[in-house]
């Protein structure tokens, strides 16, 4: 039997990842696309494109990609944001890929987390795409709470990921996570059981 893979997206503050961990709470196997994102900067290829692009400012003393320099650097000029997503992207695309087919091989089913999936066009198959959403007050006020920053910054970070919209727009299934967590939860689960039935697990 094929091994069915559910993406879970949407914008920060949602709930997101909470909601994919329950969404894999039936056995499934859940793969985060963000810490991926992170591992391909160890790769020598980017490294090299990247101090190429933006400076051997953006490396530590080892040679290693500093994120936060890297950050400084691309948060300092118009278009560079995008100059980082374009040389990163690849990377990213064939590493989520080669995961995905390897825990296709031994697993009941695969939940994918990935605010960027849209945005990346990824080429397996997808079987649902789940948007976890709420209005923005909520998300903020969320935001400020668990990381300790300030309505300013919070409001920011949401701002960043407006252009995402379109593609959240066209999401199997949207869940409405502006309600009790225990609603939320609730929903959740209903949508992941409704799924797995459909496709004989």
């Amino acid at each position: 039997m094929r091994c069915p893979v559910i993406v879970v997206t949407g914008p920060i503050g949602s709930g997101k990842t909470t909601m994919a961990k329950i969404i894999a709470g039936r056995e499934g196997c859940l793969l985060m696309a963000d810490p991926m994102a992170r591992e391909v900067y160890e790769e020598p290829l980017l490294r090299a494109k990247l101090k190429k692009v933006f400076g051997v400012g953006v490396l530590t003393p080892s040679g290693k990609v500093s994120r936060k320099k890297l950050g400084r650097v691309v948060f300092s000029g118009t278009g560079r944001i995008a100059e980082l997503n374009r040389l990163v992207k690849p990377f990213v695309k064939r590493l989520v890929s080669e995961r995905i087919r390897e825990k296709q091989k031994t697993e009941k089913y695969i939940v994918l987390d990935a605010v960027l999936f849209f945005e990346y066009k990824f080429r397996f198959k997808v079987d649902l795409v789940v948007l976890v959403d709420a209005p923005g007050s909520i998300r903020v006020n969320r935001m400020m709470k668990r990381d300790g920053i300030s309505r300013e910054n919070a409001l920011a970070r949401i701002e960043r990921q407006d252009y995402l919209r379109t593609g959240w727009a066209i999401a199997d299934v949207r869940i409405d996570a502006s309600g009790s967590k225990k609603d939320t939860i609730m929903r959740t689960e209903e949508v992941r059981d409704l799924f797995l039935k459909e496709q004989g697990l």
